[in-house]
């Protein structure tokens, strides 16, 4: 048992309702149950209820046990002072007001239908990696699609909190922020965190001052990344000698020497390749020097044909021919693929476009990133795969990001309360 299943009794009211009464036994009517509170203070406020022949209005706090009040010291908080009923499964405790008047308690335990108990129970026990996969086939399509719709948006709201966040450290400049979003995923998992720190430790402004020489561009950027040695230390070859010798000149004139970062930084072990952050840098490099306003560009952009366009770069020369400094590739090394492109879409392009319509209050471009999400085709990976075996369709990236939040956020973590499909299912037939 836990609050969760409380609050969700509270809020549908699924338990016996008639001649209810307090623990005090004075006859209890429930005239409004309040709103869900997430922030802090009492879990539903401005409720109303009838106790005995007293109307009041205030909040109503949840808990299994009743002595969790004192446990949780809300006797000393405030935000709690307006609670007018104490609902809980067990009642262990009287409990206090810090006037020494008791707070009216109801219980729920022997309110509550055991079918509902029993299928709650189900659900959490359940050791299936979707809960109530044996029980999804019975849920209407409505409810699932209204499932991936809101999952959809949380998770596009999430990602969007995280570019708030940097916009704000970049005082609202949307370029540079769009240009340490496309780092930090050009990283991928692996590397993304050595990315994003080169992208801030190497401003854009900077870069731009040198948009028509990519050598210079990969100067900067390698040698900032700490792949470039400016202390006469011996390189591998010609090559890196050059971009180093480029890069002690540029380091002195836009004062980079301490924001070099270290070797150890960056991640090889169990990377193919073609994934190599040498080669991404590479690739990076390119994109910036084509397209060095990247996030007024991506505003014009109309459809993800048109974003790939931008995106399908091929890498300077010397890393069409080497994975790392001084060591030749057999072949010639693949320029950026379609599916790392798709990543950069769903993970960059989408997210801006969102906070963008946010602070603009501008719907277009959150139309454009759904239409985006639409027009990529789905990920595959073992969640798709496992949302595809119970007969949910997996048609575009649309469903795939809906799907991965879907079984991250909720399924998990057995927020079956939550979840439009886990309602559905345990308010059937009551």
């Amino acid at each position: 048992m836990n609050e969760a299943f409380l609050h969700f009794l509270w809020q549908f009211q699924y338990f016996d309702k008639s001649c209810l009464q307090t623990t005090d036994n004075e006859s209890l009517q429930v005239i409004k149950i309040g709103n869900y509170n997430t922030n802090a203070g009492a879990d539903f406020q401005d409720a109303r209820v009838l106790i005995g022949e007293v109307e009041w209005a205030g909040a109503v706090e949840i808990h299994l046990k009743s002595s969790d009040w004192n446990l949780h010291e809300h006797q000393t908080d405030t935000a709690y002072q307006n609670v007018i009923l104490h609902v809980v499964w067990e009642d262990d405790k009287p409990i206090l007001r810090s006037d020494n008047t008791k707070i009216p308690t109801l219980i729920l335990s022997d309110k509550t239908d055991n079918t509902l108990t029993q299928k709650y129970f189900n659900l959490i026990e359940s050791k299936a990696l979707i809960p109530c996969q044996s029980q999804f086939g019975q849920v209407s399509e409505l409810k699932k699609m209204a499932m991936l719709d809101k999952v959809l948006m949380q998770r596009l709201a999430t990602k969007s909190s995280t570019i708030h966040e940097l916009l704000t450290q970049n005082k609202q400049d949307w370029e540079e922020t769009a240009y340490q979003v496309l780092a930090k995923n050009f990283g991928f998992k692996l590397n993304a965190e050595p990315f994003i720190r080169l992208a801030q430790n190497l401003p854009l402004k900077v870069l731009s001052k040198h948009r028509d020489n990519l050598f210079q561009i990969e100067a900067l950027l390698f040698g900032v990344a700490g792949f470039l040695t400016v202390n006469n230390v011996e390189v591998e070859d010609e090559y890196q000698s050059k971009l180093a010798k480029e890069f002690q000149f540029l380091a002195a004139k836009y004062q980079l020497q301490e924001k070099v970062l270290g070797l150890h930084e960056w991640k090889f072990l169990r990377l193919r390749p073609a994934n190599f952050p040498t080669v991404r840098l590479a690739q990076f490099a390119k994109i910036i020097q084509e397209n060095i306003n990247l996030f007024s560009v991506m505003l014009y952009l109309e459809n993800v044909a048109n974003v790939t366009k931008i995106m399908r770069v091929k890498q300077s020369a010397y890393w069409q021919e080497h994975y790392l400094f001084g060591k030749k590739a057999n072949g010639k090394v693949a320029i950026i693929g379609e599916s790392s492109i798709e990543n950069i879409i769903i993970n960059t392009i989408i997210p801006l476009l969102v906070t963008y319509s946010q602070q603009k209050d501008d719907a277009r471009y959150i139309e454009k990133a759904i239409r985006f999400l639409e027009e990529l085709p789905a990920e595959e990976n073992k969640i798709t795969k496992h949302w595809q075996s119970l007969a949910l369709p997996m048609k575009s990236a649309f469903d795939s990001q809906a799907g991965i939040e879907w079984f991250n956020v909720f399924c998990q973590y057995k927020k079956c309360l939550s979840c439009e499909v886990g309602i559905s299912l345990l308010r059937e037939k009551l």
